[in-house]
C-alpha cells in the first residue's frame, strides 16, 4: 500500500503527462461534462461549488458557463485560518486572487456573502469508483463537507481512476459520484 503522498506524486506526474495533449485531455473534459448535465445532482442543483482549476486539473472554466448557461448560481472556495474554507458567488465581478496555494480565489469584501452550495464538485488528484480520493493534502474538502453535507461529485480524467490502493483515515469524506471516461 502506498502512502497519500506517493499518490500525489504520482497522480501530478501523470496529470502533466496528459497536460503535454491538449486535444485528448480535451476530449475526456468534454465526455466528463456531458456526464455531469446529466446527473440528477445536476440537474436538481441550484448553486454548485466548483473551484478554478490548475493547467493540469479538469478544466472548470466549461464547468462554470455550463452551469451558468443552466440558470444556476456558482460558488468557489476562499480558504480560510485553521484549513477551513468557505464559498462564494463567482459572478463577472468577482475580483479574484491567487492564493499561497497558487489557486484563484475570490478577494473577500465587507459586502461579500458565504454562500453553501446544494451540490459540490469536488477536486484531487486520485479518485476510486467507490468514492474515495486522494486531494491535495489540506484535507479542506473533508472539513467542509463534514460540517456542510450536500450530494458530492468528481471529475476522474483517466489518469485521476484508480482502486482505492491508499489508507482511508477517518477523516475521510466518501464522495456520492464519481463520473469516469
Amino acid at each position: 500500500m502506498q502512502t497519500k503522498e506517493q499518490i500525489r506524486q504520482q497522480q501530478i506526474a501523470a496529470l502533466q503527462t496528459l497536460a503535454q495533449t491538449p486535444a485528448l485531455k480535451s476530449a475526456q473534459e468534454a465526455k466528463l461534462l456531458q456526464l455531469l448535465m446529466a446527473t440528477e445532482a445536476f440537474q436538481t442543483a441550484t448553486i454548485i461549488g466548483i473551484t478554478l482549476s490548475q493547467p493540469i486539473e479538469m478544466a472548470t472554466k466549461p464547468v462554470i458557463d455550463a452551469i451558468r448557461f443552466a440558470g444556476k448560481q456558482v460558488a468557489v472556495p476562499k480558504t480560510l485560518p485553521a484549513r477551513q474554507m468557505a464559498f462564494y458567488p463567482l459572478t463577472a465581478t468577482t475580483d479574484l486572487a491567487t492564493s499561497s496555494y497558487g489557486v484563484l480565489e475570490p478577494v473577500i469584501t465587507a459586502s461579500s456573502q458565504a454562500i453553501i452550495p446544494d451540490l459540490m464538485i469536488v477536486p484531487g488528484l486520485a479518485f476510486s469508483p467507490e468514492g474515495w480520493r486522494v486531494g491535495f493534502g489540506g484535507g479542506y474538502y473533508d472539513r467542509y463537507l463534514v460540517q456542510h453535507p450536500m450530494p458530492t461529485i468528481a471529475l476522474a480524467l483517466k489518469p485521476q481512476q484508480r482502486s482505492a490502493d491508499w489508507a482511508i483515515d477517518e477523516f475521510d469524506v466518501q464522495l456520492d459520484q464519481v463520473l469516469q471516461v
